[in-house]
Order: C-alpha cells, then sequence, then structure tokens
C-alpha cells in the first residue's frame, strides 16, 4: 500500500470498476492538495481519534466480535478508518466472523508493525472511498458535485462531502426536491463546524456562520433534479 497499486471497487461481489492509486491516475489527489477542510470534516465524523490510535476504537471491536459470535453471523461493525481501508484494499466482500477476525489481524500488522505510516492510510483511503454511484475518491467526488478541484472547497462543501461517506449510494436523500439541502442536514453540519473550531480550522464566528447551504452542479444536480432520466 505504501506505493502506486490496482484497486477493484465492487458491488454486490461483482468487481464495478478498477483504477490506480497513485500518480499514474489523473484523479490521484496527494494529501496536500485536499482540503484540509475536508480532511477533518471526515476524521471527525467517521474516526476522530484515527491519528492516535492504533486501529481500533477501545472495546469497539471486542464488543462486535462478541456480538457477532453470540448471534452466529456478522452484524456489528465498529469500524475505524484503518478498518474501513483494510476491508477496502485487501479483503473479500463477504462478511462473516472469519472475515472480521481477518480483517483484525490485518488492522493491528498494518499498525503495530509501522508498515504504514497514518498519513499514507488517510491518504489512499480518500482517494478510494466512495461518493455517489461508481464516483470514487476527493477529486472525482469534488468534481461531480461541485465542478472543482478538493483543494478549492468551502466548509460547507467539506461539511456535505463527509456526510455522504456512510451513504453515497443514497446521497439524493440529503437533498430536496430543486436540490437544496434538507433542513434536517442543520444538526450534522452544526456538530461538524463545531469540531472543525475545536480544532482550529475555523474561528468561532466562521463555525456560527455555517450554513447546511451548497450549490449542487454537473452531474449530481441532474441525478438530483432529474432522477427518472437517469439510466
Amino acid at each position: 500500500m505504501n506505493e502506486e497499486f490496482e484497486y477493484t471497487a465492487y458491488e454486490n461481489d461483482l468487481p464495478v470498476r478498477t483504477f490506480f492509486i497513485g500518480p499514474s491516475n489523473p484523479n490521484f489527489r496527494p494529501l496536500n492538495r485536499i482540503s484540509p477542510l475536508l480532511q477533518m470534516a471526515i476524521m471527525q465524523s467517521e474516526d476522530g481519534g484515527f491519528y492516535y490510535h492504533q486501529g481500533f476504537l477501545p472495546g469497539a471491536i471486542q464488543e462486535a466480535l462478541a456480538y457477532d459470535l453470540q448471534v452466529g453471523r456478522f452484524a456489528r461493525g465498529g469500524s475505524t478508518i484503518t478498518m474501513q481501508l483494510v476491508k477496502n484494499v485487501f479483503l473479500n466482500r463477504h462478511k462473516n466472523i472469519a472475515r472480521k477476525l481477518e480483517e483484525a489481524l490485518i488492522v493491528w500488522l498494518i499498525e503495530n508493525q509501522h508498515l504504514t505510516s497514518k498519513e499514507r492510510m488517510y491518504e489512499v483511503y480518500l482517494n478510494l472511498v466512495e461518493w455517489a454511484p461508481l464516483v470514487y475518491g476527493a477529486c472525482e467526488a469534488s468534481h461531480f458535485y461541485f465542478e472543482k478541484e478538493p483543494s478549492d472547497l468551502t466548509v460547507e462543501e467539506a461539511i456535505f462531502l463527509a456526510s455522504i461517506v456512510p451513504k453515497p449510494k443514497h446521497f439524493r436523500s440529503s437533498f430536496n426536491e430543486d436540490a437544496t439541502l434538507r433542513d434536517s442536514q442543520g444538526g450534522y453540519f452544526r456538530l461538524i463546524a463545531e469540531r472543525l473550531c475545536a480544532k482550529g480550522l475555523l474561528t468561532e464566528e466562521e463555525a456560527a456562520a455555517v450554513r447546511p447551504e451548497i450549490t449542487v452542479k454537473g452531474k449530481a444536480r441532474e441525478m438530483i433534479l432529474y432522477p427518472d432520466s437517469i439510466r
């Protein structure tokens, strides 16, 4: 994972797209070309302790495994960014207890043997995470939603993109029919803005001014306004 590699995305256990994570991919962006606002918004949303833990949230993986063993199937997650990355890069897509144990072993090896730096892990993560159907990585997402580079995102755009990570195929559920964000997004925007302020990326005044208001452009806007025309 330290060098450029070929990544294949899957849907329902079938490969849907293959691309390189590295400089030969024109959509690859190193961390220094991805907005710090986006980097921190995603981290605060997905795994606020990423740079401080060793791949696991204290107690979370043990609780998840105990529950899975109790019910006899894969039912709970407890995923950190490292765990999400391992699932995507190294493991098959079958959700079962054996895979969960394999995932835990790989995470332990990567983190405790220092096989890959945290910075490189996060860089890879931001370049392969899905943000809409068949839209992968921060660069593709920024252009899909806003027709701009990920280095140029506003705070509202960064927070919105962070909100999509858990549900990329259902991004339209965040919007009204006129492509404005639903009022229900307000609480999430306030929470992440407060965390960005606590991390020093926003002043208190800037955080207080954040609203769930963005202007979606391009293909994303078409898919929101005219869902029946998309095939």
